[in-house]
């Protein structure tokens, strides 16, 4: 008996102890704390991952903190927290995030003119090249929130000639056949990223709908951010998805978002996409983070992409993959490129 009246204070306090639910300005002050104290990117991930926010968090406010050195972990559980907090009220008061005015509708129009000129040049000023594509997989299945690792895939990603070729070079370390198709490996994959995407914002038949929306710092960058709609009518987007070793199928989509333009070289430096599919269509909601940044490439920086964050969701199960791209380097001939083992 003496035992059992010793527990229930143990319950008591266990339930005590559970998460509180935070304010957004709290989790700045978190974060910030942890970048002026040099924590470790693991340490300050694992720190959010025990978060229960009570107010809306936004892309602007993770943004922000991004650009104070949060580090792609962290940023990762931002992300989860911002989507976790979708139904929450926005916060009364915030932190003030210095920003310029707002430019005028003239000003607008020039920077949207230069951007869509270098989008439109972009994949022609790019070299022959091949760098490495890192991309851990995570799935949560029943979407409660708890994702586990699904895998780790390395590709060997060649552009030559303006056209990408993905090959998968290893799964979990072990290495695959030269001739395995990345596509066959099933779950959630994706292609694009070298220059199609920014060119589908300013095609003439898309029909864009685009208005400027606010200013935010991106790596550093000061960055005009724009929202973009792009209606399925005039869409040529198309999601694919499949089992492995089973029948693909693939849909038409339209998309919205923001694309953010750097506010000095006008170039591209990041596209955060939703994408809806057809009612009928497996994969009910798809988004999308992509990040452009300078990488030298034969003694030369361009600007390529630096890493991505795709989620997808069916009815059953949440797919997350993050991506890496490293080791650029000039395509001559036959090259070839080692992937290192993973740590």
């Amino acid at each position: 008996m003496l035992r059992r009246v010793q527990a229930l204070p143990l319950v008591a306090l266990a339930l005590y102890a559970a998460p509180q639910p935070v304010s957004v300005a709290s989790l700045i002050s978190l974060v910030r704390n942890a970048i002026a104290r040099h924590e470790s990117d693991n340490k300050l991930a694992g720190a959010l991952h025990k978060v229960w926010l009570a107010q809306r968090l936004d892309d602007r406010t993770i943004e922000e903190l991004e650009s104070d050195g949060a580090g792609p972990k962290s940023v990762a559980e931002l992300l989860d927290l911002r989507d976790a907090s979708a139904g929450q009220s926005p916060p009364v008061a915030l932190p003030d995030f210095p920003t310029p005015p707002i430019p005028s509708r003239p000003e607008q129009d020039e920077i949207l003119k230069a951007a869509a000129v270098n989008a439109a040049s972009y994949s022609a000023s790019l070299p022959d090249f091949i760098c490495s594509e890192v991309i851990h997989r995570f799935e949560d299945i029943g979407g409660n929130g708890r994702w586990k690792p699904k895998d780790v895939l390395k590709v060997k990603l060649t552009y030559f000639e303006r056209r990408e070729d993905y090959q998968l070079a290893s799964i979990n370390n072990h290495a695959t056949r030269q001739d395995y198709d990345y596509r066959s490996v099933g779950g959630a994959i994706t292609e694009g990223e070298f220059g199609s995407d920014l060119v589908a914002i300013f095609r003439p038949e898309s029909k864009t709908v685009i208005r400027w929306d606010h200013w935010t710092r991106l790596r550093k960058h000061s960055a005009h951010v724009f929202f973009y709609r792009i209606a399925i009518a005039n869409s040529r987007s198309r999601m694919e998805v499949g089992m492995k070793g089973g029948p693909r199928e693939s849909a038409l989509v339209g998309e919205h978002g923001y694309f953010y333009v750097d506010r000095d070289t006008r170039q591209i430096l990041r596209i955060n996409r939703v994408t809806d599919p057809p009612a009928d269509f497996p994969v009910r909601k798809a988004t999308s983070l992509l990040d452009y940044d300078f990488q030298p490439v034969g003694g030369r920086p361009f600007l390529l992409p630096l890493r991505a964050e795709i989620r997808m969701a069916t009815d059953y199960i949440l797919t997350r993959n993050q991506i890496d791209f490293t080791d650029y380097r000039k395509f001559e001939g036959e090259s070839k490129i080692t992937f290192d083992q993973a740590k």
